[in-house]
């Protein structure tokens, strides 16, 4: 704990989250990779709903309700929340109510969404948060130019609440980063009041992207903050698709969009011919050090505990080769030999067992 505040006092840096749900299997992930990538301090996380079933891995901070323990430099503080509103659509909020509540010393506050992992250590966004307020293109429509018609509609929204002379802006950037300078709370207010001028234009608050493209807040959140990248007047410092892992080049830390990896099977995603993308494979790698997330077998058909995917084989193979589970031996149910199966071709012979994994996969829920 003396060891987590010296370090608070020193760079006075924070890192903020927001979860629900099993996305706490995220953020525990998120977690190790803090602590790998070496950084020091407090990482505050609002949730809703229950706390994590991890938890009792850390150690409580004595006389610090909420407050414990990740590693001998990381703290983290759970804060519950009782907003209506889907949690996309709270974060400048959450970030403004720290800034002048919890984590009022600090001089630089990030937000990270819960299914990204840090791949570079902590020196790169300590020297990044230097120059700004931090944000990171998107994959979908990350060229946006100046003069698209996007711009000229949000442009005649931001008009009728007197905002005028956009900076000129050609990307998209993604809403599951931004860092901030304790200094440039204007950007966060700004942010907060166009995701509330959203409900005006036809977003339902209570959930993640509503409606369609067509409209001018479809992805309330992100639109929002990138208007408020075109007109407020704090330096922003950059990164380009490549630095969620979006693109090759130079990954600074994973996001998942779309599926997220604790959910179904890889084993069976694996068989269907869809191999784990870069981020999935940095999420199973966290989740092998620090907070310990894995789920039993019987929950997740196998996702994180490769013991988990053994038994299925294991199964899998007893039923293709009709013979009892312990008769089996390793070799058998990891390489599935002939002398099991009696299927001539070696492609028969593939397929069937395939079949038979689905089933033990199935079984397995």
């Amino acid at each position: 704990m003396a060891e987590v505040v010296q370090q608070e006092m020193e760079n006075r840096t924070a890192i903020c989250t927001l979860f629900e749900g099993n996305y706490h299997y995220g953020l525990a992930a998120f977690l190790n990779s803090l602590v790998g990538a070496g950084f020091k301090g407090t990482v505050w996380a609002g949730y809703r709903g229950s706390l994590p079933p991890w938890i009792n891995q850390l150690k409580a901070v004595e006389q610090a309700e909420g407050q414990y323990l990740v590693s001998d430099s990381v703290r983290i503080s759970f804060l519950p929340l009782t907003t209506k509103i889907h949690l996309t659509n709270y974060k400048p909020e959450f970030m403004l109510d720290l800034l002048t509540g919890p984590a009022r010393m600090c001089k630089y506050l990030w937000y990270f969404d819960p299914d990204i992992w840090l791949c570079s250590g902590w020196s790169f966004f300590a020297g990044w948060q230097r120059h700004g307020v931090a944000l990171c293109q998107e994959i979908v429509n990350n060229i946006l130019p100046a003069d698209s018609p996007m711009r000229y509609q949000w442009m005649e929204i931001a008009e009728t609440i007197g905002l005028r002379n956009p900076r000129p802006l050609g990307y998209y950037y993604n809403g599951g980063l931004t860092g901030v300078p304790a200094n440039q709370t204007e950007f966060l207010q700004l942010w907060k009041r166009l995701i509330e001028l959203s409900a005006d234009y036809g977003c339902d608050l209570g959930r993640m992207m509503p409606g369609t493209r067509d409209m001018p807040f479809h992805a309330s959140d992100q639109d929002a903050l990138n208007i408020t990248a075109m007109y407020s007047d704090a330096s922003l410092s950059t990164l380009g698709p490549e630095g969620m892992g979006f693109i090759p080049g130079g990954a600074r830390m994973y996001h998942t969009v779309g599926p997220k990896p604790w959910n179904g099977s890889q084993l069976k995603r694996a068989l269907r011919g869809l191999p784990p993308s870069n981020a999935t494979k940095a999420f199973l790698q966290r989740t092998h050090q620090g907070v310990f997330a894995r789920r039993t077998a019987r929950q997740t058909n196998g996702v994180f505990d490769c013991r988990a995917d053994r038994a299925v084989l294991r199964q899998a193979v007893s039923w293709a080769a009709d013979v009892p589970q312990k008769q089996i031996e390793r070799s058998d149910w990891l390489a599935a030999p002939n002398r099991w199966l009696r299927v001539s071709s070696t492609e028969g012979r593939h397929k069937f067992v395939r079949q038979h994994l689905f089933r033990a996969l199935d079984a397995s829920k």
